[in-house]
């Protein structure tokens, strides 16, 4: 490795550990709740329940971000095992069927995050500060969590602007 990332590597860990912290039990829960926000299970949960419930309106929508879900998923997949950047801690395996979790860049949460912030923003713009809070305040819970490094979250975070940007530019190329 050289000097160059060695140094990098050593300022984004001492930036991450800045700001994550077990002191204060309050935010631990707190951030814990927001970081599920971005958790898989939370997102195909709402957007089966836009699908159900607003097929009509949502059924276009809840398939470019799915698209995009899995162009996201492939590329957090390839980048992970290409770097395979550890965790700020060690990683607890819960499902047999990620081992590529158990490393670090980039974010994964902040990818979805953004990536729906961006797509929802653009189709409904009126929502878009909302939707990047929710999407920032995910990334910070990553790092407080220490979950992610800073550079991991905001490499997924840009993965997912991108992402999510195309997946609406194709969207509005379709018909619905």
């Amino acid at each position: 490795m050289n000097k160059f990332l060695k140094k990098y590597l050593e300022i984004d860990s001492r930036i991450s550990a800045y700001y994550a912290s077990d002191n204060n039990a309050f935010l631990q829960s707190g951030f814990s709740v927001i970081s599920h926000l971005g958790s898989g299970l939370v997102f195909f949960s709402i957007l089966i329940i836009l699908w159900l419930f607003f097929y009509d309106y949502f059924s276009h929508i809840v398939l470019f971000i799915l698209f995009a879900e899995l162009a996201g998923l492939f590329t957090i997949i390839i980048l992970r095992y290409a770097t395979r950047r550890q965790r700020p801690r060690v990683y607890r395996h819960r499902f047999w069927f990620s081992p590529w979790n158990k490393y670090s860049f980039p974010s994964h949460h902040a990818f979805r995050a953004f990536m729906v912030a961006t797509i929802l923003g653009i189709k409904f713009p009126i929502s878009t500060p909302f939707l990047f809070f929710v999407a920032i305040s995910i990334s910070f819970s990553r790092i407080y969590l220490s979950k992610h490094y800073l550079t991991d979250v905001v490499v997924g975070s840009i993965i997912g602007i991108i992402i999510g940007s195309g997946a609406y530019v194709l969207m509005q190329q379709s018909p619905p």
